[in-house]
This record gives structure tokens, C-alpha cells and sequence, in this order.
């Protein structure tokens, strides 16, 4: 009986072992917001990559500290909407002047500090000028616009829900995800 067992499990080990693949091709599918890469632009005319003074450090946990977001040099004052939104949010957090666009994907854009004369329930088209990098607040030695972007309630700990943060130059093509290799693999 143990040798039957035996010789029926070996096939059925070699069957679990080539689907193995089959349960992860999902895996490939890009999210929304890597989708849509080609909708997004820089909140800084003709900013590039190289304009990044600090890049994107992702918390460890919600309550951690950590860069949300990306600096960007602004040799220009205007601020441009990276994506078609509407505004959800224009005031003050701490002493920054801030402005928050939902666009359609689920994504939230926080942009600070910004001046900004729109409302919320403005509806706004990618590329267009939201508003002005404010002068009396910076965290950067130079003229910067901090852009932070989101995914509300994507982060689940325990029975709560807080918001992801993303790279926002993810979006912009600037950056990669991060691939995780299996442990006895090699990814060449």
C-alpha cells in the first residue's frame, strides 16, 4: 500500500510542479496605474528624471517615516496637473499650501506647496495649470514641487485600511517596479 501511495505522488508532484506557473501569470498583469503610463506628465513643465532632488522612500508601515513622494526642481513656478482629475482637497497641512486631484484610475496626487485658486469639484485635464509653487514654504534648498500619489485604503493591516503610496515616477516611466526573484531561482 505505501509503495502504491508512493507511486501515485510522484506523478502528482511532477503535475503541482509544472502549474506551478499557470497560478502566477497574473502576476504579469499591469496595475491601473501602469496602464495608463503614457497618460501621465510631469506636474513641472519639461521636467525630466534628472530634475528628481529626492526621490520616492516608501514607509515601512503607515505610521513609519519615509519620503511619500518625489521632489522635483522647478526652474518654473506653475504646477500642472499630472493626469485628468478633480480636485479633492486645496488648503493648508502643517504650513504648506497644499492640492489633491483624484483621477480616475483611484489615484490621488498631493502636490505641495502649491497656490492654487480651484475649488474642490474642479474637474482638471492633464497638463493644465493648477497653480503656483508658493515661496513662503519649502522643504528643498532650491525651488522644488513635492509630488505625492496614492492608493486609498490599498494598504490592509490587521481588520484597517490605509493608503499605499506610490513612486510617482513610476507612473512617468522614470522608474521600474522592484522584482522579487524566488529564493533558489536565477533571473538570468
Amino acid at each position: 500500500m505505501t509503495k502504491l501511495l508512493f507511486l501515485l505522488g510522484i506523478p502528482t508532484l511532477f503535475i503541482a510542479i509544472a502549474l506551478v506557473p499557470l497560478s502566477v501569470t497574473h502576476a504579469r498583469t499591469l496595475s491601473p496605474a501602469a496602464q495608463n503610463i503614457a497618460e501621465w506628465n510631469p506636474p513641472i513643465r519639461n521636467a525630466t528624471e534628472a530634475d528628481i532632488v529626492q526621490m520616492f522612500i516608501p514607509p515601512n508601515m503607515p505610521w513609519s517615516s519615509a519620503h511619500r513622494g518625489i521632489d522635483i526642481r522647478a526652474s518654473d513656478g506653475d504646477v500642472l496637473a499630472p493626469n485628468d482629475g478633480e480636485v479633492t482637497f486645496v488648503g493648508t497641512v502643517v504650513d504648506r499650501p497644499v492640492i489633491s486631484i483624484q483621477h480616475s484610475n483611484g489615484l490621488i496626487t498631493s502636490l505641495e506647496p502649491v497656490e492654487s485658486e480651484l475649488e474642490v469639484g474642479d474637474k482638471v485635464a492633464a497638463g493644465q495649470t493648477i497653480g503656483a509653487i508658493s515661496n513662503n514654504a519649502s522643504h528643498c534648498d532650491a525651488q522644488c514641487l513635492h509630488w505625492g500619489l496614492r492608493m486609498p485604503d490599498a494598504w490592509q493591516i490587521g481588520s484597517t485600511f490605509r493608503d499605499l503610496y506610490i513612486d510617482p515616477a513610476f507612473v512617468l516611466g522614470w522608474t521600474k517596479p522592484s522584482i522579487l526573484w524566488p529564493v533558489h531561482s536565477d533571473p538570468t
